[in-house]
């Protein structure tokens, strides 16, 4: 790659941010389609500063990572409508120095659930966790006629997002994770769970209990370091199927990079580009393990 002072740059703004596989994807997209950008990775303790950063540097677009999906809405000068009714941003688009916010999460958690449920009218799902990218799909699956169910430990930042949610659509309860059981489990069609636990290096935890699965289950995780969380690898072991969370990776940047370049995404070449970024990093981590 020839970076010269017209290379085009785009980023990922998130703490932490090194472990995102978001630079070999969109970098790959960039030398295929001859476009000459560079996206790096950046991790400021001031999402504000970063914003001031982006306009100072001409920097084009960015993706938003834990944990400035919802704190970046302060600083961005435009927001996209659905990116508002979610509360939530993860794209930035820069336009002659105005900055915009839009939100693809829930375009890419849709798209990796239809490969397994075409239809999600009157699906009963259970979400995990309260922040950013649980809003975001959340929001997108009562749009498409779901029944959502919230869940968490921490009760009261819960229900925050249940009464937001609540000022457009009726269908969603609440739960605490430890009121789940394998009984209430019953009533339930597809697990997501939105939180960064069992993302490396904590490898061995999970955000629910393994018991509490049955077999025809649809779980969806969408961290993806490791590939196979633990929580997918249970879910596999309990006869459910599984969706890990490279295929919302995938498909929420090939929506932003179409924002950004408005051409279309090559999406096989992408795919195989994530593939390849987390297969090295699985080696090197063996490879740092050995004695």
């Amino acid at each position: 790659m020839n970076i010269t002072s017209k290379t085009k740059m785009y980023c990922i703004f998130g703490n932490p941010a090194k472990h995102s596989l978001s630079p070999s994807m969109h970098n790959r997209a960039f030398q295929a389609q001859n476009i000459d950008a560079v996206y790096l990775a950046f991790e400021p303790t001031s999402i504000k500063e970063a914003l001031a950063a982006m306009k100072n540097l001409a920097i084009q677009g960015a993706s938003i990572t834990i944990p400035f999906k919802i704190d970046v809405l302060q600083y961005i000068d435009k927001i996209d409508e659905l990116a508002s009714d979610i509360g939530s941003v993860n794209t930035l688009v820069n336009r002659q120095g105005i900055i915009w916010g839009y939100n693809t999460d829930g375009y890419g958690a849709l798209m990796a659930l239809q490969k397994v449920h075409p239809v999600l009218e009157k699906a009963r799902i259970l979400i995990l966790g309260n922040g950013g990218s649980a809003r975001a799909i959340a929001f997108t699956l009562l749009l498409q006629g779901a029944s959502i169910t919230l869940a968490g430990r921490d009760i009261s930042r819960v229900s925050m997002l249940a009464k937001d949610l609540m000022k457009k659509y009726n269908d969603i309860s609440i739960i605490s994770l430890d009121e789940i059981t394998r009984e209430y489990m019953a009533d339930i069609d597809i697990i997501i769970n939105t939180t960064s636990v069992g993302m490396s290096p904590n490898t061995d935890n999970t955000p629910l209990r393994e018991n509490v699965l049955h077999a025809g289950h649809t779980v969806f995780d969408i961290v993806y370091t490791p590939d196979m969380t633990r929580l997918l690898t249970e879910a596999t072991g309990r006869g459910c199927n599984v969706i890990k969370g490279i295929e919302m990776l995938l498909y929420q940047g090939i929506k932003q990079y179409e924002l950004w370049t408005e051409m279309q995404a090559p999406l096989e070449i992408m795919r195989e580009a994530l593939k390849d970024a987390l297969q090295n990093r699985t080696a090197s981590i063996s490879d740092t393990a050995q004695p």
